[in-house]
Parts: structure tokens; sequence; C-alpha cells
């Protein structure tokens, strides 16, 4: 690089400094037409030569900015690659964790569909034992109302016995009591 780069120093001298002679020649000694083609000469190659480290130079500044567009295209290949591979492996584990939440809403669905119908079950369970209760309620209210009315029944038939036998006792004391002898009172005490 430093020897194109002094090439190319040395071109642009050396035809600065030619042209600077050719003028000097040509204005100051117009009779030297020999020399003065010499350094026209040496004028024209220095030209040449400065042309020519120019497109060089213009070729390596092209080919070094070839060379860098081509590693960022190799670049932007491989992360394009990359991300189309990120994507692609996303997009898999989108469509995956969108199978599974189906899978989940499916099985949500069935487990509550069971638990509706173990509900029903255990409300036509509770209505059962419920009527059942009911009905043990009711009958035993039934055998107590009878109880109760035979219990009333045998407790004014013993009441009604009771006043009998009260009265018949009434009679007898009347009859002691009114006979007043004192051996009835005595059987009576004893």
């Amino acid at each position: 690089m430093n020897i194109k780069k002094s090439n190319l120093t040395f071109s642009a001298v050396g035809f600065v400094a030619s042209i600077l002679v050719l003028l000097y020649l040509i204005l100051n000694q117009p009779q030297l037409i020999e020399l003065i083609i010499v350094f026209g000469l040496i004028a024209l190659a220095d030209t040449y030569f400065l042309v020519d480290s120019i497109v060089k130079k213009i070729d390596e500044i092209a080919e070094a900015s070839m060379d860098k567009q081509n590693e960022l295209v190799k670049v932007e290949k491989g992360i394009y690659s990359v991300a189309k591979r990120e994507e692609t492996t996303n997009m898999k584990q989108h469509n995956a964790l969108l199978e599974q939440i189906e899978l989940l809403k499916a099985e949500n669905a069935k487990l509550n569909e069971e638990l509706i119908e173990q509900q029903k079950l255990c409300t036509k369970i509770l209505i059962k034992k419920t009527q059942e209760n009911n009905s043990k309620t009711l009958n035993s209210s039934d055998r107590i109302s009878k109880l109760l009315v035979q219990l009333n029944g045998n407790t004014t038939s013993a009441s009604k016995e009771t006043l009998e036998v009260l009265e018949e006792i009434n009679k007898t004391l009347d009859t002691y009591y009114n006979d007043s002898s004192k051996d009835n009172v005595r059987r009576m005490k004893a």
C-alpha cells in the first residue's frame, strides 16, 4: 500500500514539476524547442502514470468497497438465515403452545361436563335423601299424632275410669260418713 501511495505521490510531484518546467521553458526560452518537446513528453508520461495511479487507487477503493459489500451481504444472509430459523422455531413453539391450549380447552370442557354431571347426580341424591327424610318425618309425625290421639283416648278413658272410681270412693265415703259409725271410720282408716 505504501509503495502504491508513493508511486501516486511521485507521479503527482513529477507531473507538477514537468508542467512547471514546461511552462517556464515555453515562456522564458521558446527557442529551446527540443528541450520543450522533451519536457512535454515527460509531462505526458507523468500524466499517464498519474492517471494510471489514480485509476488503480480508485480500483483499490472500489475493490475494498466491493469486498466490504460482499462481507455485508454475507453477514446479512447469515443474519437472515438465523432470523428465519428463529422465526421457524418460534412459529413451531407458537403452534405447539396453541395445540396445548386447545387440548387444555377440550380437557377443561370435558371436566366441566363431568363436574356438571356430578353436580346433577349429587342434586338428585340430595333430593332423594330430602324426600326420604321428609317421608320419614311425615311418617313419624303421623305415628306421633296417632300415638297422641291414642294417648289422648287412653287418657280420656283413664280419666273416665278414674272419675268413676273416685265417684265410687266418694259414694262409699258418703255412705260411711252418713252412717257415722265409729267402726266404719276405723275400718276406713285401716
